[in-house]
C-alpha cells in the first residue's frame, strides 16, 4: 500500500452479514469512516514527495522519521487505513468458511481448542471499554496470541491473522452501544479462509497481509 491510497472495494455485498451487522452499519463504516481516512491520508502525505514513495507499514514502524507537522495525522489515519484494510477481509457471511489444517493445529495448541480461542477472542474484546481492535496475531514459528490495541494503533511489526474493530461505529447502527452483543454476533463471520491464507504466509516467507 503506497500513495495515492485508494478505497477497498467490499468482497462481499452490503448486506451480506446480515443479520449479524445489518446493510447500514457496513455502509457507513466502509463508504464513510474508512474512506474519510483513505482521504485524510492522503492530503496529509500531498506535500511530502519522499514520504509517498514509502510502503504504510514503514511510515507506521518508523514514526520518528515523519515531519512533526503531520505525524499525529499519518499515525491516525495511516493506522486506520491499515486496521480497516485487514478488518472488512476478516469478515465473511456467517459460518460459510472453515479454518484450514494448519491454523486449527496452531489454535488448538496455543489456547487449547477452538472453542477456548473464541472465548478467550470475546473476553478480550469486552476486557478494555476504550475503542480499539483486538487481534489475532502470530509469530515466525506459528505461535499465536491476542492482543488489544487502543485507538488506531497497529499489531505491527507482529503479523496480523485477524482484527475486530471494536470502534462504536462499527455496530451502533445494529446494536446501540452493546458492544457485548456486536462481539458475539461477530464471532461467527470471522472468514476463516482469509485467517487461513494469512497464516500459511507466515510459514512461506510471504509478506503478511496487508502487504508491506
Amino acid at each position: 500500500m503506497t500513495f495515492p491510497y485508494t478505497l477497498p472495494r467490499l468482497p462481499y455485498p452490503t448486506a451480506a452479514l446480515e443479520p449479524n451487522l445489518n446493510r447500514a452499519t457496513i455502509m457507513t463504516h466502509h463508504d464513510k469512516i474508512f474512506a474519510g481516512h483513505v482521504d485524510a491520508l492522503n492530503r496529509a502525505l500531498q506535500p511530502y514527495p519522499i514520504l509517498q514513495q514509502q510502503p504504510l507499514t514503514q511510515l507506521l514502524l518508523h514514526p520518528d522519521r515523519l515531519p512533526i507537522p503531520i505525524r499525529e495525522d499519518v499515525l491516525e489515519h495511516g493506522g486506520a487505513v491499515y486496521n480497516h484494510t485487514l478488518y472488512f477481509p476478516s469478515l465473511a457471511p456467517a459460518r460459510s468458511t472453515r479454518p484450514g489444517t494448519a491454523l486449527t493445529g496452531a489454535i488448538d495448541r496455543c489456547f487449547g481448542s477452538m472453542e477456548d480461542f473464541l472465548r478467550a477472542l470475546g473476553r478480550l474484546s469486552l476486557s478494555d471499554q476504550r475503542e480499539g481492535y483486538t487481534w489475532l496475531l502470530s509469530d515466525r514459528c506459528g505461535r499465536l496470541r491476542l492482543l488489544f490495541t487502543p485507538g488506531q494503533a497497529t499489531a505491527l511489526p507482529l503479523s496480523p491473522l485477524f482484527c475486530l474493530d471494536l470502534y462504536r461505529h462499527a455496530y451502533a447502527l445494529t446494536y446501540g452501544d452493546d458492544r457485548k452483543a456486536y462481539v458475539e454476533a461477530a464471532l461467527p463471520l470471522i472468514n476463516w479462509d482469509a485467517l487461513s491464507r494469512r497464516y500459511r504466509a507466515v510459514f512461506t516467507g510471504q509478506p503478511p497481509f496487508p502487504n508491506p
